[in-house]
């Protein structure tokens, strides 16, 4: 089933906006959620609890994945810093971009933003517009939230061989938007990925794009010494 749904949305995505264009996910018959839904809850949640909210993971699948599969890590690790989880399964980077645009960051100022966007979009678009959408989204994020420090990561590797090097031109891309402060780049390929099309057992679920419970268990572990620098710096 999970397979089917990603088949699904990578074919409405290739038919959508550009990457750097925000636009609202379009809800298909096929989603077993609703999209409009999550993402007004996601606005409520800044409306109601925007003060307590001091860490925010922005995304797509992936990052919503923290609060099932990885849920267990996400109570015990980043709840206590006043986490919000804005991930929503089938996004592209045209779709949060535009929900950051549209409420879900309005009068936030969270001490961090960690970013994870960009699979949905690969296969249907060039790398280089990819990259362009996800520049786009750290921009708008400076721009709505600027005493946020904002920790990009990387796609991570996804398939096979041919996937994951279009991932690593994409990254490539991206690092340069890493300054040293306020915006920091995180590559985690090397954590995940063995190289030749092969992944380290256990971390992926049976379609090698999402995350089973040690794979949440190892970006955890991945990110956190420079999740702890950026936290804990007073620049």
């Amino acid at each position: 089933m999970t397979r089917f749904i990603f088949l699904c949305s990578i074919l409405i995505i290739g038919a959508s906006a550009q990457p750097w264009v925000p636009e609202p996910q379009t809800q298909q018959d096929w989603m077993p959620w609703n999209w409009m839904e999550r993402y007004q809850t996601n606005v409520n949640n800044t409306l109601i609890n925007g003060p307590n909210i001091n860490l925010l993971f922005y995304g797509d699948s992936i990052t919503e994945g923290w609060d099932y599969t990885g849920r267990q890590i996400w109570d015990t690790v980043y709840a206590p810093f006043g986490a919000a989880n804005y991930g929503i399964g089938g996004d592209a980077t045209q779709h949060v971009l535009w929900r950051s645009m549209n409420g879900e960051t309005e009068n936030l100022a969270p001490k961090l933003c960690v970013l994870k966007i960009g699979t949905n979009n690969v296969g249907w678009y060039p790398e280089r517009d990819i990259a362009r959408g996800i520049s786009a989204i750290v921009a708008e994020l400076r721009g709505r939230l600027p005493t946020t420090k904002i920790l990009l990561l990387g796609i991570l590797p996804r398939i096979n061989a041919e996937e994951t090097e279009r991932v690593e031109q994409i990254n490539a891309m991206v690092s340069i938007l890493d300054n040293g402060n306020t915006v920091r780049f995180l590559n985690m390929r090397d954590a995940f990925y063995m190289g030749n099309g092969q992944f380290y057992p256990g971390l992926y679920s049976p379609d090698l794009l999402h995350l089973e419970t040690m794979g949440y268990a190892k970006w955890r572990e991945t990110m956190e010494p420079l999740f702890l620098e950026m936290w804990n710096s007073e620049k």
